[in-house]
């Protein structure tokens, strides 16, 4: 195991942060971890984040990587490379898979930030369940999307199924519903793994809800309507 104690700046709430920190977690990797404000950046930020974007990772004294993708493979490797599979082709179709990821989280971004009304977030969402039914049916979790350890695909779709519970207030489209029993089985059993847990603060859902209904969407609109009542999972 590395040695190097790494420092990462961040956003409490955001999913790319997570899967860093998870993997962190996951890999016995020290850190220290700074979580800044988004809507009110510091500007040291630019100098260290070339889009101004969380995460950046410390790995020097003035050397610092970016994008989420690409920290958390650099973690994997300078741990062992566990989280990633050794042939090349799986990898590759993991990689595949993350990105696809990475594609519902830009829809779930879309109905936090700038989806104005109800039939918007109605089209989003469906589209959110139409996607899952398509990993569900090409890239099913067999114990987890890894095999039979957690891995780094694990992480990424971990922080989009984080999402579902808040999202489901505001739409008549309920994604949890739609779930297959693979995937809710799935997200029973990984919500609750120590690194995932950490990943995020006590209080996950209550905060994502505030800081929706701050945003001028149909979300948040909604949420700051009916109040922030923690949902039931």
């Amino acid at each position: 195991m590395p040695t190097q104690r790494y420092k990462i700046v961040g956003h409490r709430l955001c999913p790319y942060v997570q899967r860093v920190v998870i993997v962190m977690l996951e890999r016995g990797i020290a850190f220290d971890r700074r979580d800044i404000d988004l809507d009110n950046k510091p500007q040291w930020l630019n100098g260290i984040s070339p889009s101004g974007q969380v995460p950046v990772l410390q790995v020097g004294h003035d050397s610092w990587l970016f994008e989420s993708g690409v920290i958390a493979r650099y973690l994997d490797r300078m741990s062992g490379n566990r989280m990633m599979p050794a042939d090349p082709l799986a990898c590759a179709r993991h990689e595949a898979w993350m990105s696809y990821a990475d594609g519902m989280l830009n829809i779930v971004a879309r109905i936090i930030y700038r989806e104005a009304n109800a039939e918007g977030v109605h089209d989003a969402m469906t589209d959110l369940v139409s996607r899952l039914k398509i990993v569900d049916a090409r890239f099913s979790p067999n114990g987890y999307f890894s095999g039979l350890e957690f891995g780094l695909v694990d992480a990424v779709y971990v922080t989009l199924f984080r999402y579902f519970a808040v999202l489901d207030l505001v739409s008549d489209v309920k994604v949890q519903a739609e779930l297959s029993d693979s995937l809710r089985g799935w997200w029973n059993m990984v919500r609750t793994r120590p690194s995932v847990s950490a990943a995020v603060p006590r209080e996950y859902d209550s905060e994502l809800m505030q800081f929706i209904a701050a945003k001028n969407s149909h979300a948040g609109r909604v949420l700051a309507r009916t109040g922030l009542r923690t949902p039931g999972r």
